[in-house]
């Protein structure tokens, strides 16, 4: 499993490299401190030119090199951010998608302020601190008194900038749950903008965003509040650097204990030594928020299952369930003690009121959920020893609300598969199957028509139409079906009728939901699902004889919705 400290191990060598070159830079740092004391003793004593211009030339060359160095530095920098970007990505994006964890959508954010805090100025400010000891050491040189001070100074400013960000960290720990609520109240209703803007709904949920949003505010400046305080104290302290400095060397100046030279030495070797630590203490909140985004990228990357790798024989479809059960987020249960088995090849038709649970048993049987207790098996193996790679192409799955991506046709029939030509009769034949042939042949769509998010601009039947092509692409082992007819019409309704038989006798497991007892004739097994629990499971024709018997009081009795749909036998 990938971890943050393990990809920050595999840096590590980049960054030891890194900071050798640092300890080059800070020296070469000193070069104006060297330009200035032997202008002052060479120089002004000999009033020689050629002695200038050998200095000035010296440091010039040296200046040179430290810019070389420092832009080696940067671009070394970035690419270790990269190296880091390149090895999160993959892994976050899979946590996110296989992970349970409603907070996940911030891993993307959190992947850039990783990168950016690891690679940025912050880290080239803290590679710089840990060389002060290096020009306090000169300090000492010129004078203990000069050492002593730098030494003070920093012990002042870690003491404020740990208080402030102990002050910080509360804070943010408290907005950040108003932050997350409001981020993920906005993103739900701009994907429901259609909605919210028909019927004027905006007042209202822009009044509720802007209360998720106010009370973080609330938090936040608070916080600043007591946290500027210390921050103003921190910027009190650099802008007076200049005068603790000055007026240390001019005291020590005045007891004759220095030179003046030496002085001056001494205030810019500081401001090269304490400069690094000020930035990093003005710094703190980015630091947190540093530690905090690698904190929650681990709790992501740590939420993924872990992925089966022995792949397992040939799917062949027979499903069982064992006392299924599912909790909601409130821990009460949506689902419990389902118990059915079904051979290969078999129709499964799963009814029931409205709420009663049918799509979170579908949901369960294509492996979107995982259930509280209980499993699934497929071919006698529980659906979470499946590997991924074998399960995902075996199965075909329509949810209730037609999820299509944004990509072309072609990528959401194939699932995003790479594109390869000899997929297209593999294509056509699953457009074929759900009807949707029509889409891409007409107005110059073609199969590289490409779709927004959740399928616009294809009308809702259409969309159904093409969600349900993925689902039959490839002539899946398990097909799971979630009301594949609610928004087809009555000739959507017999090419469905039409696939399904195609598929069972290609040997597919169908289980379908449906309010519309036309399509039970197709059934071979009746699934009642009544509060959460299963009613009743069996034969087609004992539980529609059930179900006339008590008034068939779960299904239409319009006489057109009873109407089976025509079984139609394919000519050779």
């Amino acid at each position: 499993m990938i971890t943050i400290s393990s990809v920050l191990q595999n840096a590590r060598g980049s960054y030891a490299r890194i900071w050798l070159h640092s300890i080059f830079i800070a020296l070469l740092a000193l070069t104006p401190f060297l330009y200035m004391m032997q202008v002052s003793e060479r120089v002004y004593t000999s009033h020689s030119w050629e002695t200038l211009g050998f200095i000035t030339a010296l440091i010039v060359f040296l200046l040179l090199i430290w810019g070389v160095l420092d832009h080696f530095r940067a671009n070394a920098l970035q690419a270790v951010g990269h190296g880091i970007d390149h090895e999160l990505r993959q892994g976050v994006f899979d946590a996110v998608h296989r992970g349970n964890r409603p907070e996940a959508f911030r891993a993307y954010t959190d992947i850039a302020t990783l990168r950016q805090g690891l690679t940025g100025p912050l880290v080239e400010s803290l590679m710089d601190a840990t060389l002060s000891p290096l020009f306090i050491a000169v300090l000492f040189v010129l004078h203990p008194v000069f050492g002593l001070v730098a030494i003070a100074y920093i012990a002042v400013i870690a003491l404020l900038s740990a208080r402030a960000r102990s002050i910080w960290k509360a804070v943010r720990a408290q907005s950040r749950e108003h932050e997350d609520k409001a981020l993920a109240f906005g993103m739900a209703t701009a994907a429901k903008r259609e909605t919210i803007r028909a019927m004027n709904i905006l007042p209202g949920v822009r009044r509720e965003w802007a209360g998720l949003e106010d009370q973080a505010s609330e938090v936040l400046l608070k916080g600043h509040e007591r946290a500027g305080i210390l921050d103003s104290a921190l910027g009190v302290l650099q802008q007076g650097q200049l005068v603790i400095l000055i007026g240390t060397g001019a005291v020590l100046y005045l007891l004759e204990e220095v030179t003046a030279t030496a002085g001056m030495a001494a205030f810019i070797v500081m401001m090269r030594g304490v400069g690094p630590v000020i930035s990093v203490a003005r710094n703190w909140s980015m630091l947190h928020e540093l530690r905090m985004a690698a904190a929650r990228l681990d709790i992501v990357l740590a939420d993924e299952p872990d992925e089966p790798k022995t792949p397992l024989p040939d799917m062949e479809g027979h499903v069982a369930c064992e006392n299924l059960s599912l909790a909601g987020s409130d821990g009460k249960a949506v689902l419990s003690g389902i118990r059915f088995a079904v051979p290969a090849g078999s129709i499964v038709g799963v009814v029931g009121p409205s709420g009663a649970g049918k799509s979170t048993l579908l949901r369960l049987l294509a492996g979107a959920a995982q259930p509280s207790s209980g499993s699934v098996k497929i071919d006698g193996f529980p659906l979470a020893v499946w590997p991924a790679a074998q399960h995902g192409p075996a199965t075909g799955y329509l949810p209730q609300a037609v999820d299509l991506l944004p990509g072309t046709i072609w990528q959401n029939v194939t699932r995003f598969a790479a594109y390869d030509p000899a997929l297209t009769g593999a294509v056509t034949e699953a457009l074929r199957m759900a009807g949707a042939l029509e889409i891409v042949q007409n107005r110059g769509r073609g199969l590289d028509f490409r779709l927004l998010d959740g399928g616009a601009p294809l009308s809702g039947g259409q969309r159904q139409r093409i969600g349900l092509a993925r689902a039959f692409y490839g002539m899946p082992r398990v097909v799971v079906l979630d009301e594949p007819n609610s928004a087809l019409d009555a000739e959507g309704e017999k090419n469905l009728a039409y696939s399904l038989a195609d598929l069972k006798r290609s040997g597919s497991t169908i289980f379908f939901s449906t309010h519309k007892a036309n399509m039970l004739s197709l059934c071979d097994y009746i699934l009642v699902i009544m509060d959460g629990y299963m009613h009743s499971f069996s034969t087609r024709d004992d539980m529609l004889g059930r179900l006339n018997a008590a008034g068939n009081p779960l299904l239409p009795t319009n006489p057109d919705e009873d109407q089976a749909p025509p079984r139609v036998v394919k000519q050779a």
